[in-house]
């Protein structure tokens, strides 16, 4: 049998499954357990965290004939049947290559007969906001007046492109960014499941890629255990993911913080012989600036090192702002340079010299 891909292999198969959204899984089994489900819904988050895969157990749960406190058996025809995908009544679309009025007129016609083998026939649109404004009038018109047994569910990464007539005719469920910590848990479940042995320090590095989206941790991970010959380990993690360690942000920062000009800059160049891409240095940076921040104000700093928790205590609270007013700055100015490089290089120089005060205003 072909290898699957983890995140594959692994989607949530139940509401029980899905990691981080707690508050969305809940209201759909109880509106499923109670018989009060909507003719349409509307799931909206960043991309990773679980909107088809929700999507994709509803269409089970609401039609399972053993659905037990809103949930799928996956063991009767039925869901095995939408689980793989043969179940001509829970029909997938990708807004993003069916964006035009025909395909969504299309969409109408077939709504109105009834379901052939399932209870509810389920539409589930992904990227719904890559819809053109002539294929969202086109499905107004069947959210405003649904055919019986027809549930939509629309899926999105930007709702803010969604007409708000469409999203007033809607029950909308936000999905919010996993948690590193819960990133970390699942990881790891997956891999003693896996049996492929690995080091925490190299789950708290996926998670801090991942940024909050669990599709994106499984296909890294996935990369790591290919790496590593079926092992996953700190430094290969940094290695596949182009990561910084926490020694080396922690020794550039010191240096800035020290106005060690020469010594951040000789850092900053043995970053860039290593491949470190400018843009991602920035966003390293701002995100162990902001974790500084609020390990100084917490204690507490979930996949950190310990120096990391020594060195909370050495750094400046109001150097960690300039730092990141200052990246902030330096993020929007490569947008529209050739040589981002160039703009690290000044800000670092800039960091690592003395705060001056501005000189009074004189009337």
């Amino acid at each position: 049998m072909a290898y699957q891909a983890l995140y594959r292999k692994w989607r949530p198969q139940t509401f029980d499954d899905m990691v981080g959204q707690s508050a969305v899984t809940h209201t759909l089994k109880n509106a499923i357990s109670n018989q009060k489900t909507s003719h349409a819904y509307l799931f909206t988050g960043p991309r990773g965290t679980g909107k088809t895969s929700a999507a994709k157990v509803f269409a089970k749960a609401i039609n399972c004939p053993n659905q037990k406190n809103g949930e799928p058996c996956n063991e009767c025809e039925i869901c095995k049947g939408i689980t793989n995908g043969t179940i001509g009544d829970v029909i997938e679309i990708d807004a993003a290559s069916n964006n035009g009025v025909e395909e969504i007129r299309d969409i109408r016609d077939k709504a109105r007969y009834a379901p052939t083998q399932a209870e509810y026939k389920i539409y589930i649109i992904d990227e719904v906001h890559m819809l053109s404004t002539g294929a969202f009038n086109a499905l107004l018109k069947t959210l405003e007046e649904p055919p019986q047994k027809v549930i939509f569910i629309l899926a999105t990464t930007e709702p803010h492109k969604i007409p708000a007539t469409i999203i007033s005719r809607t029950q909308r469920f936000d999905f919010r960014r996993i948690t590193s910590q819960e990133i970390i848990d699942r990881l790891a479940y997956i891999l003693d499941q896996e049996g492929i042995e690995y080091e925490a320090d190299a789950l708290s590095v996926v998670a801090r890629c991942a940024n909050g989206g669990m599709r994106d941790a499984l296909s890294l991970l996935d990369q790591m255990i290919s790496f590593g010959d079926g092992k996953v380990t700190f430094e290969e993690a940094i290695q596949v993911s182009g990561s910084l360690t926490d020694d080396l942000m922690i020794d550039f920062v010191a240096d800035l913080q020290a106005q060690k000009a020469e010594e951040a800059l000789e850092s900053l160049q043995q970053l860039f012989k290593m491949g470190k891409e400018a843009s991602r240095l920035v966003e390293e940076w701002l995100e162990f600036a902001r974790d500084l921040l609020v390990a100084k104000q917490s204690g507490e700093a979930v996949g950190r090192s310990e120096r990391f928790l020594q060195f909370k205590d050495e750094v400046d609270a109001a150097f960690l702002y300039r730092f990141v007013e200052a990246l902030n700055q330096t993020q929007q100015e490569m947008r529209f340079t050739t040589k981002p490089t160039i703009s690290l290089e000044v800000v670092t120089i800039k960091m690592a010299q003395p705060q001056t005060r501005s000189a009074p205003r004189t009337i």
